[in-house]
């Protein structure tokens, strides 16, 4: 709302002014970034607003149980002592536990600790390495999680940071959880493909992108000889649109080679 506010009044003011100034450029600029970021944000939220309300709700839950306030409490000492000897678990422990218990629902990629959601993907930039059970009691099951990121501070540098993500068990689901580990472990060997168009999807949805793109950066360098007529919109539709359609072309390349990574051995 502020980013269409600013957008509308720096509007408002050029067409009253008859030309632009830096304020009208600051808010009209400002507000286009932050209304794009604020847009693809509230998308990602949506997104996972529904993949909560869908696990709830059953419609893809794959597993699950209710740990109880007293399993809760030494799962709680359990995983302390993992922190202590360096390995700090993805999922924050809660320090009070409801009298209810806390809920634990697995889809078939990913699982929803009371309500904190991670994501369970055997490709892509976060995805897990492994599944595995400890059997303390009561048990947990394990997830090795790998996250690919990268820095640009001096040299351009990708790397990959490893955690662990512990789920807590209740005592009496310990059958349950064995078969969510099989179902991981078979996830990983490529034997189960979970949502098999989701990078297919993807590389449409870049490809697309870069094509749109494409044209418009076209027909920024089609109207370079009017830019100064039109306001430096066609160095912009050149500038962005060539930007975006790079931008396009990656994503369909990594997520085509996410894909085959998926295909069965």
């Amino acid at each position: 709302m502020a980013s269409a506010i600013a957008i509308w009044t720096g509007v408002r003011d050029m067409a009253a002014l008859g030309h632009e100034t830096g304020s009208t450029a600051l808010r009209i600029g400002a507000g286009l970034f932050l209304l794009i970021i604020s847009a693809i944000f509230s998308l990602n939220f949506f997104w996972g607003y529904r993949i909560v309300e869908n696990l709830r709700s059953g419609r893809t839950r794959f597993s699950g149980w209710t740990v109880t306030p007293a399993d809760y409490d030494l799962f709680r000492e359990i995983d302390g002592n993992f922190a202590k000897r360096g390995e700090a678990n993805d999922y924050r422990a809660l320090k009070a536990v409801p009298p209810e218990g806390v809920a634990v629902l697995f889809s078939r990629d990913g699982v929803l600790i009371g309500d904190r959601y991670f994501g369970l993907a055997s490709t892509g930039l976060n995805r897990f390495g492994d599944a595995a059970i400890i059997r303390s009691e009561p048990p947990m099951l394990e997830f090795a999680m790998v996250t690919t990121t990268a820095t640009n501070l001096s040299v351009f540098r990708v790397f990959r940071i490893h955690s662990v993500l512990r789920v807590p068990v209740a005592s009496n689901a310990a059958i349950q959880a064995e078969k969510v580990a099989g179902h991981f472990q078979a996830v990983l060997r490529n034997e189960v493909i979970v949502n098999p168009g989701f990078w297919k999807l993807r590389i449409r949805i870049g490809l697309i992108g870069a094509a749109i793109c494409a044209a418009l950066a076209g027909t920024g360098f089609l109207l370079a000889d009017r830019n100064d007529e039109l306001d430096n919109i066609p160095l912009f539709l050149a500038v962005a649109g060539t930007i975006l359609a790079i931008g396009g072309l990656v994503l369909a390349l990594k997520s085509w080679s996410f894909d085959r990574s998926r295909r069965p051995r």
